[in-house]
């Protein structure tokens, strides 16, 4: 709606059709998330019935989770949704910077969705009209400033963090052998006595030649169990090998988040540095064991395990390998005199199998695959999905009804007929049935996408290639042919089974 509508609307006494969105800034860390968004609420409802906002309980919007990203916010998302289908006049919230001040295309999609669909964005201080020329620059001036005073304070914690982390506090949690305390001001560690007796036995035996999965059944019968009363596994056990906080170090960036792609599809992925990139500093904290074990456990890990890091890949089949199971990663071990393994790290789950045995029957599944999609070429006929689109159109036509029942609702509360109470109740009975509706939909959308999605041809013709250039392509380009063609593979191996007595279901990628 348009400013001058809204002066219109004042006079008439028509109620607005409006929302309201909640969610804490970083100013209002000293208080909780419920005790800021109740404060929150209570103003803008307040001040909605003062001046003829219309808001009901489904159109109170309540961010639970912090996120730059427009689309680490999911509150958010469903009001651009709303917004953007024309089912509110106005959205009202605290300030401009509640709505968003993540990067240059999450406020530009913000500020063209809510300028597209004629929706005031109101605050107490403020009625920004997009399609005011003043009011833009103001609303674009304002998320500006927001996002500049975002990136400074985002800064300065940095700063401040990598400072206490280089006159050696401990600003992580917690990890196992220790509880976090204060000394002099600064966060640092203490030693848990019977956590820490736990540490050494593992040390201890590692480097007494065990390796991983016997030191973890050993501390499980020793009556050992971490912090909820969880039993180890080999792989928390290797995460305790790791970790120099053990002699006394700090060990800082070991990881970092690399950002791609814009918009929906913009993601975060961590990867592990390199160790020059990698801080060790000498800590505040007490040592649980002396130097001279850990650097015997480091030298014999390294003579024993795969490492993958950024530069080099330890497995075509990294991350494509799923234990039917228990859906964990298969991680690669070197174990017999260096053979790899593919293990579930799992307890009792499937049994590991020589790396060779599953890349070659993964390559034979292939072959198998290009044999039958050529059968199915031969005689394929387009997807039937008539029955789908048909039931799609029926329920869009019930949403545009429910549309014109949502707009009568709205003139009997105007001409006095419903009293606010009975618009409350009717109202909320079509919001279920608008909700329902719009699930089903979305559900038919997906099915008829994937039903037309999957282009066989294509299928075909990238298994060919991979096959085709695959035994003569170094180890990171095997891995990126495999993975331009494999979305995911399940793995099944029962105990005490043949060593290439497993299973494999292989699910190709669906080519648009």
């Amino acid at each position: 709606m348009l400013r001058e509508q809204l002066e219109l609307y004042k006079r008439i006494g028509r109620w607005v059709r409006a929302a309201i969105y909640l969610r804490k800034s970083r100013a209002e860390e000293h208080m909780s998330l419920e005790e800021t968004l109740g404060r929150h609420l209570a103003a803008l409802t307040a001040y909605a019935e003062k001046y003829g906002f219309l808001v009901e309980e489904a159109d109170i919007y309540k961010e639970v989770v912090s996120g730059e990203s427009l689309f680490a916010r999911p509150e958010m998302l469903r009001l651009m949704e709303a917004v953007s289908a024309g089912q509110y006049e106005a959205v009202l919230c605290m300030d401009m910077q509640r709505l968003g001040r993540g990067g240059m295309y999450d406020q530009g999609f913000i500020l063209d969705t809510f300028k597209g669909s004629e929706t005031l964005i109101v605050t107490p201080d403020r009625i920004y009209d997009l399609t005011k020329e003043l009011d833009e620059e103001a609303a674009e001036m304002q998320t500006f400033l927001s996002r500049s005073e975002y990136r400074m304070i985002t800064k300065r914690l940095r700063r401040g963090t990598l400072q206490s982390v280089q006159n050696g506090a401990y600003m992580a949690n917690a990890p196992f052998g220790y509880k976090k305390v204060r000394v002099n001001k600064l966060p640092t560690l203490e030693i848990v006595p019977e956590e820490a007796e736990c540490v050494r036995q593992i040390f201890q035996l590692y480097a007494d030649g065990n390796g991983c999965t016997r030191i973890e059944q050993a501390i499980n019968a020793m009556g050992f169990h971490g912090r909820r009363g969880s039993r180890f596994n080999r792989n928390t056990v290797r995460l305790i090998l790791d970790n120099p906080v053990y002699i006394g170090k700090i060990r800082w960036d070991k990881t970092s988040t690399v950002k791609s792609g814009i918009g929906p599809d913009r993601t975060k992925k961590v990867i592990y540095n390199t160790s020059d990139k990698i801080r060790i500093i000498d800590g505040h904290h007490p040592p649980i064991i002396d130097q001279a074990l850990w650097d015997a456990v480091q030298a014999r890990r390294k003579s024993r395990y795969f490492y993958v890091d950024n530069k080099h890949v330890a497995s075509p089949l990294a991350g494509m390998v799923h234990c039917s199971k228990c859906g964990r990663l298969m991680n690669m071990q070197g174990k017999n005199k260096g053979v790899p393994y593919l293990l579930c790290p799992t307890k009792g789950c499937s049994a590991g199998a020589k790396f060779s045995f599953v890349e070659q029957a993964v390559l034979r599944q292939m072959q198998d695959m290009v044999k039958d999609l050529e059968l199915e070429a031969a005689r394929q006929s387009p997807p039937d999905v008539s029955r789908l689109q048909t039931a799609l159109s029926k329920m869009q036509a019930h949403l545009e009804k429910l549309e014109e029942r949502r707009n009568r609702l709205y003139g009997l509360l105007e001409d006095g007929t419903y009293t606010r109470a009975v618009f409350s109740e009717r109202m909320q009975v079509l919001v279920q049935e608008e909700t329902s509706l719009h699930d089903t939909i979305s559900a038919l959308e997906s099915e008829i996408r994937v039903a037309l999605s999957r282009n066989q041809e294509k299928q075909l013709a990238q298994l060919n290639t991979v096959l085709e250039q695959y035994q003569d392509a170094p180890l990171p380009g095997k891995k990126a042919l495999l993975q331009s063609i494999i979305a995911d593979i399940q793995y099944t191996k029962e105990k005490k089974t043949k060593p290439a007595d497993f299973a494999l279901s292989i699910k190709l990628v669906d080519f648009i």
